[in-house]
């Protein structure tokens, strides 16, 4: 199923009381309870539950009657009728046969923003499935730890791949450029180039509905070394469209912006590591999406000093920044404070300097899973994090 002809899923919330309980102590509850969720978004079950509501104790057997191995549950209780105690008994019963838990209080005022926030992973984790990624060319040589096999990619995430040459594409054949691109980059001072990184866009556009694509990885150094013209444009306006388009057909990074994409509503700037070092680290590419600039203009393409790449100013104060590792088992996920917004000549042209926390530097000094990261303006970690315990995917921060 694509994302749109996706049908709103609700979470099913299960009730549970001792098995001699009244009807009444169910009704009291859905009453006492319904505000911590969106009438819209969850529904009362009997069985195959997202949610466990423990409303007294002697509900244990029936709580782990109801869950299944390697799956991931919320567990809701309040201090009243010994139902924490249950929901205890319980969490230690999960944790000792691999079923993913977090226990929450009840009668806590940001319970219902939690959920809200596990609404929104549990939905998105659930759109990916059925997508396909078409990948443009071959992943580039120097990207020796991101290859992803596209069996993972299925089975992990739901992904289909699908392989795409570049021949595909007849540049010679693509006579228009659509005005929303030209005007988008209206400040573009060589109109040539420009149109040139148009028919780009528009060849790599035309594969979206011909192979049925939610999303694409697009080789695109052979393209400037061949023709001298970038995608960097084409990339940074189909991210634009909400396509998440990675650089350098790197599977590994499309993959983290298609999460992101459903599971946060938004695709992130993919950026090299260029710098770690005093608790900061240096983050650039030569493409953006230009929604998650405050204001950008247009440079030569930092490698090859060809075509245009965009250089822009991140917006926020803050941003999340994760990536997966090669076998989609784990993803790194960590907030930082942005420092600067740097404009060196010496780096790719879209630039962004961050404080880093303690583990994050050692992290990206010991044990990075890549060089490419992705960056989201705002702080996304907890749904990010919710997504991977849906997907069975070790958070590493």
């Amino acid at each position: 199923m694509s994302s749109n002809d996706f049908i709103k899923d609700r979470l099913r919330v299960k009730l549970l009381a001792f098995p001699a309980a009244e009807l009444s102590v169910f009704d009291k509850a859905k009453k006492k309870y319904m505000g911590l969720f969106n009438p819209e978004e969850m529904e009362f079950v009997n069985d195959k539950p997202d949610v466990l509501m423990f409303l007294t104790g002697g509900s244990e057997h029936i709580a782990i009657e109801s869950v299944q191995e390697y799956r991931f549950y919320l567990l809701l209780a309040s201090r009243d009728a010994n139902a924490w105690a249950a929901a205890t008994e319980v969490k230690a019963w999960m944790n000792q046969h691999n079923i993913r838990s977090v226990l929450l209080d009840a009668d806590n005022p940001s319970t219902a923003e939690y959920l809200s926030e596990y609404y929104n992973a549990f939905v998105g984790v659930r759109k990916l499935h059925g997508q396909r990624l078409g990948v443009v060319g071959s992943s580039s040589p120097w990207l020796v730890a991101s290859g992803v096999n596209p069996y993972l990619l299925q089975s992990k995430l739901g992904v289909e791949q699908v392989d795409i040459s570049w021949d595909d594409i007849v540049f010679d054949e693509i006579s228009q450029v659509s005005p929303d691109f030209t005007s988008l980059f209206g400040m573009a001072e060589n109109r040539v180039e420009l149109i040139e990184s148009g028919k780009i866009y528009e060849g790599l556009a035309s594969l979206i509905p011909f192979y049925r694509l939610n999303a694409m990885a697009v080789e695109c150094f052979p393209l400037v070394n061949k023709t001298g013209h970038t995608a960097c444009l084409a990339l940074a306006k189909l991210n634009y469209d909400g396509i998440p388009t990675a650089c350098e057909a790197d599977i590994c990074s499309a993959a983290a912006m298609m999460l992101s994409s459903e599971v946060c509503n938004a695709i992130p700037w993919m950026a090299n590591i260029a710098h770690v070092g005093n608790g900061k680290a240096m983050l650039a590419h030569c493409t953006a999406p230009v929604n998650h600039l405050t204001s950008f203009k247009l440079d030569t393409h930092f490698e090859t000093g060809r075509g245009y790449a965009v250089s822009g100013q991140l917006k926020g104060d803050e941003v999340t920044i994760f990536r997966f590792d090669s076998t989609l088992n784990h993803i790194f996920v960590t907030l930082a404070r942005v420092a600067d917004k740097p404009k060196s000549r010496n780096a790719c042209r879209t630039q962004l300097e961050v404080e880093l926390s303690p583990s994050a530097s050692k992290y990206f000094t010991e044990t990075p899973f890549g060089n490419h990261h992705m960056v989201l303006p705002g702080n996304w970690v907890q749904r990010l994090t919710l997504a991977a315990e849906l997907l069975n995917v070790g958070v590493v921060s």
